[in-house]
């Protein structure tokens, strides 16, 4: 069984990331999918990317984590223009992963696609479409996914 943490969209808001790994000690993998607007430093045990608003940070745009029994194609998504879905498979099956991690739009999302699962797990600082701000858990376990939506209130 594996189990990770994925955030996004924190946008300088540092006590959701700092709770975050309070709240889950055991987890070895926390992925952030952009616009933390924050020095690398508040970020160091997550595997991070460049979201549209963290011009001067030097994370890289796109990133492959390998966990093993899988691998997650990470993005911020803020590039995608046409069907986001669609295009977030195509290169996760291009690069051999299961899971297509995005951000940007601050909406949760889980969708599977192609034997792909997408997921953006919304922002921690505010969801546009009304919710809470939140984050995922994610649980694989016997080749299968389950995802958990949290409010990061809850945190």
């Amino acid at each position: 069984m594996i189990e990770l943490i994925v955030c996004s969209d924190n946008h300088m808001k540092i006590p959701p990331l700092e709770n975050l790994l309070k709240k889950y000690p055991n987890i070895k993998t926390f992925i952030h999918c952009g616009d933390v607007e924050l020095p690398a430093e508040y970020v160091e045990r997550f595997d991070v990317v460049r979201g549209n608003n963290d011009p001067y940070n030097s994370f890289p745009n796109e990133l492959i984590v390998d966990l093993g029994e899988f691998k997650a194609y990470v993005t911020h998504g803020h590039t995608f223009y046409g069907n986001r879905i669609e295009e977030l498979t195509t290169k996760a099956l291009n690069n051999h992963c299961a899971l297509a991690c995005f951000g940007h739009t601050h909406t949760f999302e889980a969708v599977q696609n192609k034997g792909v699962l997408c997921l953006n797990p919304g922002s921690l600082r505010y969801n546009r479409d009304g919710t809470e701000p939140s984050y995922a858990h994610v649980v694989y376990d016997e080749g299968k996914f389950t995802v958990t939506k949290h409010n990061v209130s809850d945190l």
